[in-house]
């Protein structure tokens, strides 16, 4: 059976047949019975805070993964192939051998989706367990998100796993929920990030960007200026967030403010672990909590021994309270710049909202991009030297607003430009940014091209080949809008 639902502009369609015919090929001439698709996003404000308690301004792309998936029940194993067979080979596990343990040994892309397949099963109750205790799952997986790009690549895949399972299962759930719980189980694969992600991924609508509030999760649309365009830019600089120390180092950085802060001013600091919760506790305002960054923390780098010193506890305890696995190592953590940065950036997201809700211009939303880029590259040190060249090429050809997307240290870029000169923005960032440069036979249509905000996470079921803006209505109902 010919599947063709046509996700995406038709620039950017992920292929379905083949993923249909790869599905076959792989799984002994059976049919998929239902296909997932979750969104890639761009950041637009608010970067590197959702961590720390605050909101973030996330729109989904055009670019998502997509799950061909059947149910089997002969076998409890989670057998995993990819389209892209030469770069990925396929994967069978028992269910019960996944483990947090071993996901977090290699951050595969198998991992990842091992991470929601565990987390749709930590979701289910016991008398669920037992029922499907001899159900397993084929999946067969393709996308067309870059990857270590920073437009939630690995987010997309974990949300997906977890929504496939849970669809295969038929077990109801909310979005809110199928967002917390794709946030929560990606931490097996040792990322320690705040959840926007998976919320945008879940919640996103065509043509809005949302606001994304946290603790409790809530989601608000906007709409944005009619005449502004969105263009995403690879600097085809690459980091793989899981790989690396550098993104749970700035998380630690900031939870290490927020607690030597709360001490500062008698509060039990222990668990005192996220700023915005501190900035509540306070009873400060944003630019109150500004001061008390300048007040309480030097602009030098604290040694892991000058913390314990100030918070008066040993270094094992440190790495007990307040530490990561791959951060105990780390020699100087630079607390003045991080929770600067959040707290400012938390200040921007703030006016970014205020200006879509009045209709503001897209050259005010633009320079509120280009302040948050400029803390990111200086306060956070989170750019990289073609990010940066990048940027500056932008900026150049007129765009409104111009800022990395997702963890940085390579990337993306997403900027704003007006709708009528989109066009020929692509053209020029194209022939000036990627003449001369090695594309390692990535499309330059995959790496700078138009987007416009898209809608979040479905499933459709082969049999009635309908498209449900929930997760599906042909299976029991998962999602309670």
């Amino acid at each position: 059976m010919e599947v063709d639902y046509a996700w995406g502009t038709s620039s950017n369609n992920v292929p379905v047949q083949k993923l249909e015919q790869h599905f076959r090929e792989n799984f002994e001439s059976l049919q998929p019975e239902y296909y997932v698709k979750v969104p890639g996003r761009v950041n637009l404000i608010g970067e590197h805070v959702d961590y720390c308690g605050y909101s973030v301004f996330p729109m989904a792309i055009d670019q998502c993964i997509v799950v061909a998936a059947k149910r089997t029940t002969d076998r409890q194993t989670v057998e995993l192939t990819n389209l892209c067979t030469e770069r990925y080979e396929n994967v069978s596990k028992n269910i019960s051998d996944i483990s947090a343990e071993s996901l977090g040994k290699t951050p595969s892309w198998s991992n990842y989706f091992m991470c929601g397949v565990k987390g749709a099963r930590e979701y289910l109750s016991n008398s669920q367990l037992k029922t499907f205790e001899k159900v397993g799952f084929l999946f067969a997986i393709t996308g067309n998100i870059p990857e270590s790009s920073g437009l939630s690549s690995s987010s997309a895949l974990v949300t997906a796993a977890v929504m496939a399972t849970l669809v295969g299962y038929g077990v109801p759930i909310s979005r809110l929920e199928l967002a917390e719980i794709s946030a929560k189980c990606e931490r097996y694969i040792g990322t320690a990030g705040g959840g926007m992600d998976q919320a945008i991924a879940v919640n996103a609508k065509q043509g809005y960007a949302a606001r994304i509030d946290f603790n409790p999760l809530a989601v608000k649309q906007f709409r944005l200026p009619a005449d502004a365009k969105f263009v995403v830019a690879q600097s085809l600089a690459v980091k793989n967030k899981a790989a690396s120390n550098d993104f749970n180092t700035r998380v630690v950085e900031c939870r290490l403010a927020s607690q030597i802060i709360a001490k500062k001013l008698n509060l039990e600091w222990e668990q005192m672990t996220v700023l915005a919760n501190l900035q509540k506790r306070s009873g400060n305002s944003l630019d109150q909590m500004i001061e008390l960054v300048h007040q309480h923390l030097h602009v030098e780098g604290y040694s892991k021994s000058e913390v314990c010193e100030i918070l008066s506890v040993s270094e094992d305890r440190l790495d007990e309270l307040s530490l990561t696995a791959n951060t105990t190592d780390v020699a100087e953590f630079y607390l003045h710049q991080r929770a600067l940065h959040v707290f400012e950036e938390a200040k921007r997201m703030e006016e970014f909202c205020r200006l879509c809700e009045n209709s503001g211009g897209a050259s005010d939303l633009g320079r509120l991009m280009d302040d948050s880029h400029s803390s990111l590259r200086d306060l956070y040190q989170c750019s990289h030297p073609d990010l940066e060249e990048l940027v500056a090429l932008c900026k150049r050809e007129g765009a409104y607003g111009c800022k990395l997307t997702g963890a940085g240290w390579g990337g993306c870029v997403v900027v704003m430009v007006p709708s009528d000169g989109a066009e020929r923005f692509v053209k020029s960032v194209r022939d000036q940014y990627f003449s001369n440069r090695e594309t390692f036979g990535r499309r330059i249509d995959e790496l700078v091209f138009a987007t416009s905000p898209s809608e979040g996470a479905c499933c459709v079921h082969v049999k009635t080949t309908s498209i449900s803006d929930g997760i599906t209505d042909h299976l029991p109902a998962l999602v309670h809008l």
